[in-house]
């Protein structure tokens, strides 16, 4: 009995024993990575999830494939769909913490990200957000955000107000706002202030719900007012479906928009109405001079047989950031990622060179403005 036992020991010392080993590896020897991601990938959100997810997988491909890791180091990206239940996200990414991950990519919502950042500043495995755009998330060193910010001051609503406004005539203006939403709310009120100072009288600001299908009545109220554009503070399916209401009811004039809107599915949903709907891309597949823009474009087309959008690049920067944070670490334990994470200040990326203040990606160079035409593509959009 006492040999039993002392066998019995001797294997369990020398499991934990070859588990610390392996977790303490370094890239280079072999070491697997687990990173978790809650995802969107049904539901109203999953023209923006999908995408984001195999951005994020084609990343992976290319991250492992090139051992930029060194060695046989790889990373290994396990995703489930969350079904756009802030609820089911916390309980993925507790699970993906339980099963030893070393950062986790979340937040494809905002009414997401809000639910999950006191849990991962909780856990401390580092979360990589990946496009909600509610203002002030990113905390190191546990929440990050390689997205462009769009409604900073100063940032890509203010110069797209700016630029476009006078260039287009509009005068009167009427703000369609997801007011369930809190990254929508706080975007709307960045738009208005950017009208306003462009001396645009905001007529009427209409309220919606996330889980609206019909905007009959938001419609028929617009086209009675008449505005000289429409501004669209609404989440992707919203926007798509408000659009299709419009032009149904014979509102022609433009609808100006984030790029939320940067998808073909949503032109789809929108049964055309999205036309002459003006918005702005930090990056835009068949406009892009940018070397690493370039390369994403060429394998996802290999990989996928199409163009990726806004979010698949979003996805692919968010785990690009993560393999620079693991090589920096030269480890997967989630304080030494969190730790690199909280030193990356530059990376070269879809959108061209950013820097990170505070855990926040900031671009540098002026996004493009863009247009979907009658014809359903993307055009540019030229000032004057």
């Amino acid at each position: 009995m006492r040999r039993r036992i002392l066998v019995a020991g001797v294997a369990m010392l020398t499991a934990v024993m070859a588990a610390a080993c392996s977790s303490d590896k370094s890239a280079g020897q072999g070491s697997n990575y687990l990173i978790g991601f809650p995802a969107l990938t049904s539901g109203p959100a999953a023209f923006a999830g999908v995408p984001i997810v195999d951005g994020a997988k084609l990343a992976v491909k290319e991250i492992n494939d090139s051992k930029f890791l060194g060695g046989d180091a790889k990373i290994e990206l396990k995703s489930g769909d969350i079904k756009s239940d802030p609820a089911q996200a916390i309980a993925q990414y507790k699970q993906y913490v339980a099963d030893g991950a070393s950062a986790v990519l979340c937040c494809g919502l905002s009414s997401e990200a809000g639910a999950l950042a006191p849990v991962i500043k909780q856990s401390k495995v580092p979360g990589i957000v990946t496009s909600a755009i509610l203002p002030g998330l990113a905390e190191p060193p546990y929440v990050f955000r390689p997205v462009i910010i769009p409604s900073e001051a100063g940032g890509l609503y203010d110069q797209f107000i700016d630029d476009v406004v006078p260039a287009a005539g509009i005068k009167t203006a009427v703000l369609v706002v997801t007011a369930d939403n809190d990254g929508m709310v706080k975007d709307a009120t960045v738009w208005e202030a950017a009208l306003k100072r462009n001396g645009v009288n905001v007529v009427k600001r209409i309220n919606t719900q996330s889980a609206d299908t019909n905007f009959t009545q938001a419609a028929t109220e617009i086209q009675s007012l008449n505005p000289d554009a429409v501004v669209s503070s609404l989440l992707g399916t919203p926007s798509a479906l408000t659009a299709r209401a419009l032009r149904e009811r014979g509102y022609e004039k433009p609808i100006l928009a984030t790029y939320g809107v940067d998808s073909t599915e949503l032109y789809k949903t929108s049964a055309g109405g999205l036309r002459n709907t003006i918005f702005f891309a930090p990056f835009h597949a068949e406009l892009t001079d940018n070397p690493v823009a370039q390369r994403f474009v060429k394998l996802y087309q290999q990989e996928y047989g199409k163009l990726p959008d806004m979010y698949g690049a979003q996805g692919y920067t968010a785990m690009w950031l993560v393999a620079e944070a693991l090589k920096k670490a030269g480890s997967g334990d989630p304080q030494a990622v969190s730790k690199a994470l909280a030193g990356i200040t530059q990376l070269d990326t879809v959108y061209g060179p950013v820097t990170y203040e505070g855990g926040q990606a900031r671009m540098k160079s002026k996004a493009t403005y863009l247009q979907w035409s009658k014809d359903g593509t993307i055009v540019s959009w030229k000032q004057g």
